[in-house]
């Protein structure tokens, strides 16, 4: 996919000379590589352009540059160059126009540190400060920024009931306000301890509030999509499986399954295995900016994301979970993030907020809430589940922090 982006974005001369010598011709398809050089010919030949005419280019592309291609090359080649009409979102462009610049950056700079350690005639604050200010200019920047004033102040917000989405365990109602856009909240347990099925109940209970056309994104990389949709059916539906399997077959679950959660489209699972951050984005952008109602991500922790060389882990995770909270304001909806809980939590109803795993402040510092789940290796107390949120932005005023014992009901998919 990046692949593609890419050729979106150097068929334009500006972004051509920016980035063309630092692409990293290792990391993409052999294909993609052989298209790139044949931009760098058409620019060359053609100089007054500032933009590939697609016309010429594909006459250039299959008559001079790539003669006696087979019919199934050409065929291939013939969508590629299809789809290379078309323009790439700005905020991939952003993305991938920056990583480029910043591996400049980085090379560059490289090259001025030996030069210097090896006794080099160099003003190296100097060289280095004029090679930042390069960079800078290069980089693609926002071109808009929104402030906020008076009127966009958010004490009516947190004072109006009827805003945002209430939470799906009546208990959870009485200690904090709605689920509001732009929260991020951290689902934490031990594996195995009942965190998809709180999301799925979840999701059963806001999916129902949301407006039409609204969708719950889950970014899967754990499990199969179809065992989540499976177990999300389960929670909408609060029925074991032998109930389903009779309502399946008499033809009925499908339509009673949309008519209690809103829609039958309305949780989307994608499996993101292997993907990295940017990749994601192109998912919530083909979704549209109006039509996400909340994100789930299972689990955050496992998704790419570019990052400086020996960063340990507390510190990339701090970044990614920034970077999905950046995603919850700009598409004013909640997000939820599975983590789990490290071994010192283990059978305990009520584990503390320094037991995340693989975290010191970095998740912590990124999000308006930790909820908990807790579990005891009593095994008379199997279902029980310890339930808190150690770090909180959302308490209603005057509560006290919320610890309770509450029931997982694995065979219908609820907590009660």
């Amino acid at each position: 996919m990046i692949d593609l982006a890419l050729l979106q974005i150097i068929k334009n001369k500006e972004d051509f000379t920016k980035v063309y010598r630092y692409i990293p011709r290792s990391a993409i398809d052999k294909r993609t590589k052989a298209v790139t050089e044949d931009i760098a010919k058409y620019f060359e030949l053609c100089p007054e352009e500032d933009k590939i005419n697609f016309p010429a280019f594909r006459s250039m592309f299959f008559t001079t540059f790539h003669k006696g291609m087979s019919k199934d090359d050409c065929d291939y080649y013939n969508k590629l160059l299809d789809k290379m009409e078309l323009d790439v979102s700005e905020g991939i462009k952003k993305n991938i126009i920056n990583q480029l610049l910043e591996l400049e950056f980085a090379t560059e700079l490289g090259n001025i540190i030996q030069e210097y350690e090896v006794g080099g005639e160099i003003d190296i604050v100097y060289v280095v400060g004029s090679l930042v200010d390069s960079v800078k200019n290069k980089l693609v920047k926002a071109a808009k920024f929104e402030f906020a004033t008076f009127d966009d102040s958010t004490i009516k917000e947190a004072q109006d009931t009827e805003q945002g989405y209430t939470w799906h365990i009546p208990v959870m109602n009485n200690h904090y306000r709605r689920i509001m856009g732009g929260d991020q909240y951290i689902i934490a347990a031990r594996p195995g301890k009942g965190k998809t099925t709180f999301l799925t109940h979840l999701n059963a209970h806001t999916g129902a509030q949301m407006a039409k056309g609204k969708v719950i994104v889950w970014f899967n990389n754990e499990s199969r999509r179809q065992r989540i949709m499976a177990r999300q059916i389960q929670s909408v539906m609060q029925m074991t499986d032998s109930e389903l399997k009779n309502l399946q077959a008499a033809g009925t679950l499908r339509d009673e399954y949309a008519k209690r959660i809103g829609s039958v489209d309305r949780v989307r699972v994608y499996d993101i295995h292997g993907m990295a951050n940017y990749q994601l984005e192109e998912i919530l952008e083909s979704i549209g900016t109006d039509n996400v109602g909340s994100i789930i991500f299972d689990m955050l922790d496992n998704v790419k994301m570019p990052h400086v060389k020996d960063m340990r882990e507390d510190q990339r995770l701090e970044q990614l979970y920034q970077w999905s909270r950046e995603l919850g304001v700009r598409y004013n909806c909640p997000v939820f993030a599975t983590s789990q809980i490290s071994n010192e939590g283990q059978g305990l109803l009520f584990p503390t907020e320094n037991m995340l795993k693989d975290s010191k402040t970095g998740k912590q510092g990124a999000c308006d809430g930790i909820i908990m789940i807790g579990t005891s290796d009593d095994p008379l107390l199997e279902k029980k589940r310890g339930l808190s949120m150690p770090k909180t932005k959302s308490k209603i005023e005057g509560m006290h922090d919320m610890r309770e014992e509450v029931i997982l009901d694995a065979d219908k998919g609820v907590y009660v």
